[in-house]
């Protein structure tokens, strides 16, 4: 079926509803001070949803174009942030709402700048300057950076009669520019940056374009359809921010109060609001309210912002969600199977791992909640291990606390380990010599800290030569059958990476390991790279299914080091079964206890997958 984007139909049903809800409202009429804009048919309503994932919810006229009128200047903004700074922006244009009408010559009594770049007089000062830096190419950078955040791949384009409709009859927006000409905010002529600002505001759209501009805007400035950046995260805070203060002009305290989420409109009959990291919202419906903001476009945010929860003042507790599961190493292991001894005593102390799989965004409540719970839980004879496999993403914020955190509990003598973190590139280390620690397998992250726990426990290093009666199957055994079958069983030596067998090969032997380390796995038919099913260590009995059953091997068996194997042949064992049955059955009632052993641990491990 490959990537097809599936939506529900809940959310679907929601927003006909809605739709149905206020198709009928008769309220508000088309801005007519532009006489363009006039010929607009009151009738026209659209309501699109896009979420950060890339899924789109529309009903009604989400085709139909209009022209993006103000909705333009938070972007305009945003690309003056890119191409040029923050603090130049702010010497020109300032960020505090002016509680008056969009059209307003609002401009600081002292400076002479505009209060905000969401009003005509910030808007103009704002595409003065992009105009500016690149006079020659001002307009094709402002139509590719809009298609962009809109996700088109052909360029958006400029509604000419309206343009010309504008430009005609905008006597007021020509004195405020040549106002901020007077302030020195524009610093040439106003008449090309006011021919851009005109253009700018006749560009047309779709409520789907403003949909998924508004979704790019939650997004952080990339593009959850195309994955394009528009903008980096800083711009784009600073974006919403404005909008979030000033978007909605003289309506802006009564928007945040019913709606609560950074909204800009336009004349034109569209509405934009933004739900920053889930969704954004656009409406199109040209009769407007006397604030010049759309009638339907207003009631449908409103109901949508109650019905679906998203107002960013009233979001629920998000405590205790960072930590998806938390385990010890008495019930989280290895795929390394262990000597019998080594598994009593990974039992009775392994309470002393703990694995922790954190999820989600590590915002900064979320590193703190997860900070404060590895202190609080761990001693210094604690090993951690913490699997980031399910973290979606870690901002610079938290990258430094996280790291100071980790290297803080190192000094306290708790080995801390990190795993399947490669996807957090601001986080994972570059440099092989900064990698010690960090593990692309939790299966690796686990199996060192249960070396170095055992090592510290045997007081010697895991993995020197057992006594035979301390081979989990051989221990099983009587005295008197392990001494008969002791002179039965094959020795050999194998160096590292040599192959005992093969995948499809006959089970005829059965390997007892004495010394290094054996593993069982196949080699990827994508990657060319070898899939671990398991390591063996000494003590432990490796091919017993395949040897009682007489069934081929599922897996290549390879020499991870220097090892050393008893080996059974299944000739020698049918001669035992025929001459000596006594001892048979004692080797084959010991081999299914070791089995039952194996499959009771197996079950272990697949419950907790099941409850993560």
């Amino acid at each position: 079926m490959g990537n097809r984007v599936v939506n529900s139909s809940a959310i679907q049903q929601i927003l006909e509803d809605v739709y149905a809800r206020f198709r009928d409202l008769r309220e508000g009429r088309p801005a007519d001070y532009i006489p363009e804009l006039a010929k607009a048919n009151p009738d026209d309503f659209g309501i699109v949803i896009a979420t950060t994932d890339g899924r789109l919810y529309e009903v009604g006229d989400t085709a139909k174009d209009f022209t993006i009128q103000s909705i333009s200047k938070p972007f305009a903004f945003g690309l003056a942030l890119k191409l040029l700074s923050s603090d130049h922006m702010l010497a020109k244009v300032g960020v505090e709402p002016s509680g008056d009408a969009f059209n307003a010559i609002s401009l600081h009594p002292v400076t002479g700048i505009p209060r905000n770049p969401m009003i005509n007089a910030g808007a103009i000062a704002t595409t003065a300057l992009i105009w500016a830096h690149d006079p020659e190419r001002a307009e094709s950078i402002l139509l590719d950076f809009l298609s962009d955040m809109a996700g088109k791949r052909k360029r958006l384009s400029v509604d000419e009669d309206v343009f010309r409709s504008e430009r005609d009859t905008g006597h007021r927006n020509r004195a405020i520019g040549y106002l901020l000409r007077n302030s020195d905010v524009i610093t040439s002529s106003p008449e090309q940056a006011l021919e851009l600002y005109f253009r700018q505001c006749a560009v047309s759209v779709s409520c789907r374009d403003l949909a998924v501009m508004a979704a790019t805007l939650a997004c952080q400035g990339r593009n959850p359809i195309t994955n394009v950046v528009g903008l980096d995260a800083m711009c784009n805070t600073d974006v919403l921010a404005v909008m979030g203060s000033c978007g909605m002009y003289d309506y802006t305290g009564q928007w945040l109060y019913n709606v609560g989420m950074p909204a800009k409109s336009g004349v034109g009959g569209g509405v934009m609001a933004v739900v920053p990291g889930r969704l954004g919202i656009a409406v199109y419906s040209p009769p407007l309210d006397t604030y010049g903001n759309s009638c339907r476009g207003i009631a449908v945010c409103e109901e949508l912002s109650k019905r679906l929860e998203l107002h960013l003042f009233d979001q629920p507790n998000r405590a205790g969600t960072v930590i998806r599961s938390s385990t010890s190493g008495q019930k989280r292991y290895s795929r390394r199977w262990r000597s019998k001894v080594d598994f009593d005593l990974l039992k009775e102390h392994g309470e002393r791992i703990k694995v922790l799989q954190v999820q989600g965004v590590l915002d900064f409540a979320a590193v703190e909640e997860l900070l404060a719970h590895l202190e609080g839980s761990t001693t210094n004879e604690t090993f951690v291990v913490l699997d980031l496999a399910q973290v979606l993403a870690l901002p610079e914020v938290s990258v430094q606390l996280l790291r100071d955190a980790l290297s803080n509990l190192q000094k306290q003598g708790i080995c801390c380990l990190a795993c399947r973190g490669e996807h957090l590139k601001n986080f994972w280390p570059t440099e092989e010599s900064e990698a010690v620690g960090w593990f692309e397998s939790l299966d690796r992250a686990l199996e060192t800290v249960e070396n170095r726990l055992l090592e510290q426990l045997h007081c010697t290093q895991v993995g020197e030569r057992l006594p035979n009666n301390s081979i989990t199957l051989l221990a099983d055994l009587g005295e008197q059958t392990r001494t008969r079958l002791m002179p039965l069983l094959e020795r050999r030596n194998y160096s590292t990476n040599d192959l005992l067998c093969r995948k499809g090969d006959a089970g005829s032997e059965l390997f007892l390991v004495e010394t290094g380390l054996i593993s069982a796995g196949i080699e990827s038919s994508t990657t060319s790279k070898r899939i671990r099913f398991a390591t063996f260590s000494s003590g432990v009995c490796i091919g017993e299914i395949a040897f009682l059953n007489n069934l081929p091997r599922t897996a290549d068996l390879v020499a991870d080091e220097d090892s050393t194997c008893l080996v059974l042949h299944r000739d020698t064992f049918e001669q035992l079964q025929h001459e000596e049955p006594e001892v048979a059955i004692d080797i084959i009632l010991a081999l299914h206890r070791d089995l039952a052993r194996k499959v009771d641990r197996a079950n272990q491990q697949l419950s907790l997958l099941e409850q993560r």
